[in-house]
């Protein structure tokens, strides 16, 4: 057996599987390191717009070759099936993939887009770098630890990971009131597409037919009623409120800080 059959077929291997010990001590260290170069990076460049730019544009110039490398083999390794059929049943319309636009998007525009961008980047990233890795069924159910598709996998939501705590830490997502309908609405048009696209050309991205492992599948299974309109808009509440139940969280702790800073200052 050769590298090519060992790695990239699996050939004669069997998954480790979900929660196996390779598979938790891959994904802690690997978002270990990424979250240490992302404190040091914001660190030293705490002061440095330009260059905090710059770290976002490697990130997202990053993610999408991960993804460019992905489907290069992929229709590399599918010669029978026609290129476009493999393009499209491959297409990044995942939850996940959302960063392979976002990423690169956010270092390249300005003003309130660059904002709504940071926030996004800021509410998913961690969740990705977590959820996506931790949770991935459909990943670890189905391939080794140390394969082609499990360490595309884990790059692309290590970035993602990584990008989000640069954005935190270096302060850059403003999380205001005014742009959180936008954020949403980014996130509901990407949803709409991948629901199209699945009706259209038979797919399941964004998990809008089958959980395929993921938590989505307790929803599917025990509260759909075996009705697929009903499990899809329980995915988009799913998603879209899991944002809204953030901003929620996340100015409950912002008004919880101010109320000790002004009882402190009455008390000096």
């Amino acid at each position: 057996m050769n590298f090519y059959e060992w790695f990239f077929q699996e050939k004669d291997r069997t998954p480790e599987g979900l929660f196996s010990f390779g598979h938790i001590f891959s994904v802690t260290l690997t978002l270990v390191l990424f979250g240490v170069l992302a404190w040091f990076l914001a660190k030293k460049l705490k002061d440095n717009a330009k260059k905090q730019n710059l770290v976002l544009l490697i990130a997202g110039i990053a993610i999408v070759l991960v993804q460019i490398v992905k489907m290069f083999y992929i229709c590399w390794s599918s010669p029978d099936s026609p290129i476009m059929e493999v393009l499209i049943g491959n297409a990044p319309l995942y939850l996940c993939d959302m960063m392979i636009f976002i990423i690169p998007i956010c270092a390249l525009v300005k003003g309130r887009a660059k904002e709504i961008c940071y926030d996004y980047i800021a509410i998913w990233g961690l969740l990705m770098g977590v959820m996506g890795t931790y949770a991935a069924g459909n990943i670890y159910g189905a391939h080794c630890v140390i394969s082609f598709f499990a360490i595309v996998s884990l790059l692309n939501h290590a970035i993602s990971a990584f990008a989000s705590l640069f954005v935190w830490l270096c302060r850059l997502n403003k999380m205001e009131k005014k742009n959180i309908p936008f954020v949403i609405g980014v996130l509901v048009v990407y949803m709409t597409v991948a629901l199209i696209v699945d009706y259209v050309d038979h797919h399941n991205f964004m998990f809008f037919f089958h959980g395929d492992g993921t938590p989505f599948t307790f929803f599917e299974q025990n509260l759909s009623f075996n009705v697929p309109a009903i499990y899809q808009i329980e995915i988009y509440i799913l998603q879209c409120g899991f944002m809204a139940l953030f901003y929620v969280v996340y100015y409950w702790i912002i008004s919880l800080i101010e109320k000790k800073k002004l009882q402190a200052e009455a008390n000096s």
